[in-house]
């Protein structure tokens, strides 16, 4: 039988995790800060993933697609299909390796730069809104807190 606050902690995390999808609070967010019709159109398509990956292409420029998965935690499959979708919104681009055909690179379009900076705010925003919580509690306690959270995510059934 589980305690009452275990149910209460995982109660909060099923909120927290439904909070993220397609038409979220941060993704209102970045459409409000920008005029470009086409780039806001192109944010209302993507998900929280798709996101992930143009802020990771924005931080690090152009990339090898196969390279993606290990710095994202993403899969190939996700990769590959987060790339296509980048793509089709002309947030990215993917173009051949001239020295090895076979390889497949990456890079953010005009476009895809705007929306990864859009992200860099955001992150930045959310950051200083969490410093703010974080400050009630000791290094100890978040220290705690951090290793409960990786603990329940390693749960395996």
């Amino acid at each position: 039988m589980t305690t009452p606050l275990v149910s209460q902690l995982m109660t909060e995390l099923n909120q927290f995790l439904t909070q993220d999808s397609v038409d979220d609070q941060e993704k209102r967010w970045a459409m409000q800060q920008t005029t470009d019709p086409q780039l806001q159109a192109a944010l209302k398509q993507l998900s929280t993933t798709d996101i992930k990956i143009m802020a990771y292409l924005g931080q690090h420029g152009p990339s090898r697609a196969k390279t993606l998965p290990v710095p994202t935690g993403l899969s190939q499959a996700t990769i590959s299909r987060g790339l296509t979708k980048l793509a089709r919104l002309e947030l990215a681009t993917k173009y051949r390796d001239l020295t090895n055909n076979k390889e497949v690179l990456v890079r953010l379009t005009a476009l895809g730069e705007a929306g990864a900076e859009l992200h860099t705010q955001l992150d930045a925003a959310i950051a200083a809104k969490a410093q703010a919580i974080v400050d009630d509690y000791s290094d100890a306690e978040l220290t705690c807190f951090v290793s409960l959270m990786r603990r329940i995510r390693e749960i395996k059934l």
